[in-house]
């Protein structure tokens, strides 16, 4: 039941760029946690079955930028297409901002590579960005980039989990920022990943009760984070409350719904998510330029839905299927 997961946290991601909180906290956050621990999960069973070690890293690479980049390249373009072709100058300043200036060529690089827009706090990719949330995807990739070189590896695994524990626990307790390191960039969430392999390795064992008692404990070191946070008045630092919900959410809904039978809705649903979480920003500027209220958010998120359904069949699917015979051969 992962597909449908996908989905509802890309529509997380959409709703919280339309500006939807709950409780004062923003579910985007939450959800791209979730992202991180989902993506550490299928990377480690894609790896053991299909790309066992570095010597089949080119063909996992290869498979990663099958998956990842059609999509983004023609709703990258769509946007560009946008941006360059119709007035923008109505939207808001919080949207505004991602296309703050005409793009030169470092802004093209940048986009194209996406990894550069992961460290927008330094090169300010940020200020021509034309999918916003692509950052996130930079971090995928630089995990991609190491994965098949430690997740094999228990002591490899355990040596980076406790260095990005490390440094999340800094950010958590404002030692470093908060945002950047806590969320943002890999040294500081690439244990979100770890945890979500190690997650898949249980189950893969058939170790279900020592999958039961992982994530009990890490709702609890959750928990006494958050006190412990509270106590200090930390806790409302940039995305604590956020990243510390997605530690809870995150590993607990994975445990109850990744072993769960997979059925042809839920596989599109996951084909959709991917869509969705590239495509909202263009439907927010160039449909909802005043913003979407509550009573719009359904047809804003049909939108999405629609849009993504249309490329992922025309350009997902038949590089689903090519895919899939690749790893044969591999």
């Amino acid at each position: 039941m992962l597909g449908t997961l996908r989905l509802l946290l890309a529509m997380a991601v959409a709703m919280s760029h339309a500006d939807i909180r709950l409780y004062g906290l923003n579910p985007g956050v939450v959800a791209v946690v979730s992202f991180y621990l989902i993506s550490g999960y299928v990377m480690a069973g894609l790896i053991r079955r299909h790309y066992p070690g570095p010597r089949a890293a080119s063909g996992f690479y290869l498979d990663r930028a099958v998956r990842l980049m059609p999509q983004y390249l023609v709703y990258a373009g769509l946007t560009l297409a946008w941006h360059l072709g119709f007035q923008h100058d109505t939207l808001p300043a919080s949207q505004s901002y991602f296309l703050s200036r005409s793009p030169d060529a470092e802004d093209i690089i940048n986009n194209l590579v996406i990894v550069p827009l992961n460290y927008y706090m330094w090169n300010g990719s940020d200020q021509y960005t034309l999918i916003p949330p692509a950052w996130s995807l930079g971090a995928e990739i630089q995990f991609y980039l190491i994965a098949p070189f430690i997740l094999l590896w228990p002591r490899r695994v355990l040596a980076a989990g406790a260095f990005s524990i490390a440094v999340f626990v800094l950010a958590l307790a404002g030692v470093v920022n908060s945002d950047w390191y806590g969320y943002r960039l890999l040294p500081g969430v690439l244990f979100f990943f770890l945890l979500g392999a190690l997650l898949n390795h249980l189950h893969y064992s058939r170790r279900y009760a020592a999958a039961t008692q992982l994530v009990v404990f890490i709702v609890v070191i959750a928990a006494l984070a958050w006190a412990s946070l509270s106590y200090a008045g930390l806790i409302n630092q940039p995305y604590n409350r956020e990243t510390l919900l997605g530690l809870v959410l995150g590993p607990l809904l994975l445990h109850l719904l990744a072993a769960r039978s997979r059925n042809n809705w839920d596989d599109l649903a996951g084909d959709i998510s991917y869509g969705v979480f590239l495509n909202h920003f263009l439907v927010l500027w160039a449909f909802f330029p005043g913003g979407v209220d509550l009573a719009a958010m359904p047809v804003f998120l049909g939108i999405c839905v629609v849009m993504s359904l249309v490329t992922q069949q025309l350009i997902e699917r038949p590089l689903l299927a090519w895919r899939h015979r690749w790893r044969r051969v591999s």
